[in-house]
């Protein structure tokens, strides 16, 4: 038999062939399983970087109309609290407060006069009702010596004719009847006006009654006084504007001498209690996104510095910006998308740490990643706003 030699060359060139297809099949496997595990944690952990840190804008306005005497800040200081802001020239509204008090001590007196007038009338009906009550007795009384005198002088009358009586006691018993009647007539005319006085003074006591406005333990004419007094106080007390939290004062143009209108905003405070970044994430990661979940943020304008925070809200309306309203219909473009784009919803996210030496700023662009589990508990004690020490600005 013919001895056939293999060639070494052939051998070694099988070998490198089958080499790099297991490295080529290697690297799709590698790919594929790299492609997997970032798809998984793209959507086990959503991150963006379209998003920015927020924080409460409030608009200081003055309550009441006035010139600007005195100035207490100045712009990007930081206050308190309670801090003053602004005074507003307080002497005509402390006039008005001085008349107010004024007036309520004139209904004062005045209920009191009046109060003193309806005592007299009850005491003046008391009285009239004792004269009435005397004047009835008196009635009666003359009624029955009337009766007496009537039937006197029906049993004396026919003893005339028979000499029993003489003319003169006639005469008599007929001049004291009518001196009866006429009694009587008397009584009962000052009865009647004993009722007549009674029910005029009765008259003059609800028209006192009325005119002290006194229901149960409120007098009216007073609570009303004493509601203009304390709109008063008010309007003086509006006159010093103080800040309603801790904040960074902002967007301030304005100087003594400056003439404010009531609900007009002069400046703003950015409200330093709660610091928010708000990122926009897109609508396929929505369902791996809760409240309650801790997130990490990380700020252009500090590198390497991260900030713990917590989801607290998604947003649950998008504007769409393909439709236009014209009238009261609205007016969509025929487009064809060959692409779509998935819209974007906004997720609040509280910034639970604060670091004095990176203070936070409105507008500072973030990156977001949601991290699985619930959210650490983070002292808030020992955030700048409870005690750490803020840059203040010169007054």
């Amino acid at each position: 038999m013919e001895n056939t030699q293999i060639d070494p060359q052939l051998i070694n060139l099988k070998q490198r062939q089958l080499l790099g297809r297991i490295i080529g099949i290697l690297i799709v496997l590698g790919a594929l399983v790299t492609g997997a595990w970032v798809w998984h944690i793209n959507y086990q952990n959503p991150r963006t970087n379209d998003a920015m840190v927020r924080a409460n804008i409030v608009g200081i306005a003055s309550e009441v109309n006035g010139r600007i005497v005195a100035l207490h800040v100045e712009d990007n200081q930081y206050v308190k609290q309670g801090d003053l802001l602004f005074e507003i020239d307080s002497r005509p509204y402390q006039a008005k407060l001085a008349q107010a008090q004024a007036e309520l001590m004139i209904a004062e007196k005045e209920v009191d006069s009046r109060r003193a007038s309806s005592d007299s009338a009850n005491l003046a009906i008391d009285r009239l009702q004792h004269n009435r009550v005397a004047a009835s007795a008196e009635v009666a009384r003359i009624t029955a010596e009337d009766e007496y005198l009537h039937n006197y002088l029906e049993r004396i009358e026919p003893l005339a004719e028979k000499d029993y009586v003489t003319a003169d006691q006639i005469k008599q018993a007929r001049s004291k009847y009518a001196s009866s009647r006429a009694a009587l007539a008397d009584a009962q005319a000052k009865a009647l006006a004993a009722r007549s006085a009674i029910d005029e003074a009765k008259s003059e006591s609800q028209r006192a009654q009325a005119l002290i406005a006194q229901v149960d333990h409120v007098n009216a004419r007073i609570e009303a006084a004493r509601a203009v007094v304390a709109a008063a106080e008010l309007d003086v007390e509006y006159c010093s504007i103080r800040a309603p939290f801790d904040a960074y004062v902002t967007n301030l143009n304005i100087r003594e001498g400056e003439y404010a209108k009531a609900g007009t905003q002069l400046f703003a405070l950015v409200d330093d209690r709660h610091w928010y970044a708000i990122a926009n994430f897109k609508e396929t990661y929505l369902h791996s996104i809760h409240p309650g979940q801790p997130a990490d943020i990380f700020l252009i304008g500090y590198p390497g510095k991260r900030y713990k925070g917590v989801v607290t809200g998604i947003g649950w309306a998008n504007s769409p910006d393909t439709i236009k309203q014209q009238g009261v219909l609205p007016e969509v473009q025929r487009t064809l998308n060959w692409v779509i784009l998935a819209s974007r919803f906004p997720v609040r996210i509280e910034i639970q740490d604060r670091d004095a030496n990176y203070p936070l700023r409105m507008g500072m662009t973030a990156f977001v990643t949601i991290l699985d589990g619930p959210a650490e508990k983070t002292d808030l004690s020992a955030s700048p706003s409870n005690g750490l020490s803020k840059p203040q600005m010169p007054q």
